[in-house]
């Protein structure tokens, strides 16, 4: 309310004391701009009740604060500590998948030394039941002539599916449940 009255008559004195319209050349004295200045509203004064209220508000907004703080960190620190038991982790399955590729590497060499050695005949009924995928790194490993003796003996739908997979490097999905289409 004081605020109104104040405001109220700073415009009251504006409206009295303003120049005339067409006088730009009379310049108002300091006296008059003194009374033409609006004071800047204060704060409203607060009752006792309210000074309460408002300290509490603040205290619970900082201790609200501090815990949300303390949650983060807690939090941050989950984190922290489930990154670095997957990067654990991480380490542990690449150690293992570098096993099981020079474990495949092997396997595969010895297993080309066998087959180039084995009957064509032979080496072809035991690549027809093996894995499409093995069965396809062992025969492209083979030296040609090996390779086309054995699958030579293979039955042909066999044949062309590795023929495939080899052609494919692996591009090419094999559907072993397939059976070629024969009209």
């Amino acid at each position: 309310m004081r605020s109104f009255i104040r405001l109220t008559s700073a415009l009251l004195a504006l409206m009295l004391f303003a120049p005339v319209v067409g006088a730009e050349d009379a310049k108002p004295d300091e006296k008059e701009l003194e009374v033409l200045q609006i004071p800047a509203p204060s704060a409203p004064e607060l009752s006792p009740a309210q000074q309460y209220c408002s300290s509490v508000l603040d205290e619970a907004t900082a201790a609200q604060i501090a815990q949300q703080t303390r949650n983060l960190e807690k939090a941050q620190k989950q984190l922290d500590d489930r990154i670095g038991l997957l990067s654990e982790k991480a380490e542990v399955l690449k150690s293992w998948i570098k096993m099981r590729e020079d474990f495949t590497v092997r396997a595969t060499e010895s297993l080309v030394q066998i087959y180039s050695k084995m009957k064509p005949d032979a080496a072809a009924a035991q690549l027809a039941v093996m894995d499409e995928m093995v069965a396809a790194a062992v025969v492209s490993k083979l030296t040609p002539k090996v390779s086309s003796l054995i699958m030579t003996e293979m039955e042909a739908a066999k044949a062309a599916r590795l023929s495939a997979v080899i052609a494919g490097a692996g591009e090419i999905v094999v559907h072993p449940e397939r059976k070629p289409d024969v009209q």
